[in-house]
């Protein structure tokens, strides 16, 4: 299996090898960047932390990968078995505050366009999404590859983690014991799916308030985390994380526990069609398995659907 990361020597791209090369040490890894310099520099560190994690010093043993690097050309993805787009412009100066993703939209669509065109060279593979804005990437991505929508996800796992692990702290529970998938946008319009609200075995209610706490938070957090870390540091380690746990997920077809929500192309599910939204699926080893549509209660519904107007406002204004 060789996943391949589009954009390896930036923060998530790197921190995601990182984490692939120690947690999947059979996975083939290759960083794909324009600056080929800083993708062999990660890709070399990354290659040593997995041959130290393996030294028959520590008693592990298994088949181990390569971990490699070149540029972000078509041609080295042509034994690609997953692609990672995590490729992004420089953070721009006005991104560092909340709703500060739309700052990369017009540059960051345009490079989406250069990775389309690079993938549809070759068969069809999974590809996750993580430059931002997210949904609207992968809906570019999708569109213009021209493939079967279950090739194609946006990644939007962080909410959930950072959605239950402030549940948790309201509750006083465990965060791992929190179910509560995020879908939506990966922005503004995140909708909680708090009627799913999972704590341990039992289902849960939330007030109003602690409701709007928790999606007040999910917003917030990222930009608190730049504030305290630097622009350039961004979410790399619950990002990096998710990235690497979901293509571990597609690389074993499927996780086999709850559901997890990623932006994907609708087609009439939940009464939106042509547009990416975070919505709960099910993966198999070529991607998207099933679109589950659920029995929401009508605010989360109209949730979905305001983050659905919020996606297409954004792609008709840059079409124009």
């Amino acid at each position: 299996m060789h996943v391949a990361i589009i954009g390896g020597a930036g923060t998530i791209g790197s921190t995601t090898a990182y984490t692939l090369a120690i947690q999947r040490p059979e996975i083939d890894v290759s960083l794909l960047d324009i600056d080929e310099d800083g993708a062999r520099g990660h890709a070399i560190g990354s290659r040593h932390a997995r041959t130290l994690d393996r030294l028959p010093q520590f008693g592990r043993s298994g088949p181990i990968g390569s971990v490699t690097a070149g540029p972000s050309e078509s041609a080295s993805l042509s034994d690609a078995d997953l692609a990672v787009v995590a490729a992004s412009v420089p953070r721009p100066a006005d991104s560092a505050k909340r709703g500060g993703r739309a700052a990369f939209l017009d540059r960051n669509l345009e490079l989406a366009s250069t990775v389309a065109a690079a993938l549809r060279e070759h068969d069809p593979i999974p590809v996750v999404a993580v430059s931002n804005p997210v949904d609207r990437i992968a809906y570019r991505i999708w569109r213009e590859t021209g493939w079967d929508r279950s090739y194609v996800m946006g990644y939007s796992l962080s909410e959930t983690a950072r959605a239950a692990d402030r549940i948790a702290s309201l509750r006083d529970a465990p965060a791992n014991e929190v179910y509560c998938p995020i879908a939506g946008e990966h922005g503004e319009h995140v909708v909680p799916l708090f009627s799913r609200l999972r704590i341990g075995s039992e289902s849960a209610e939330l007030t109003e308030a602690e409701r709007t706490t928790v999606k007040d938070y999910v917003r917030d957090v990222p930009y608190d985390v730049i504030d305290l870390r630097g622009a350039e540091e961004t979410s790399r380690w619950v990002t990096g994380q998710g990235v690497a746990r979901l293509v571990s997920g597609l690389v074993d077809g499927g996780f086999g526990g709850d559901p997890i929500a990623l932006s994907v192309p609708l087609d009439g599910e939940y009464g939106l069609e042509d547009v990416c939204v975070g919505v709960p699926v099910e993966l198999s080893r070529n991607g998207v398995d099933r679109v589950l549509e659920w029995d929401l209660p009508e605010r989360e519904r109209d949730g979905l659907h305001a983050a659905a107007e919020s996606i297409r406002a954004d792609l008709r204004t840059t079409a124009d």
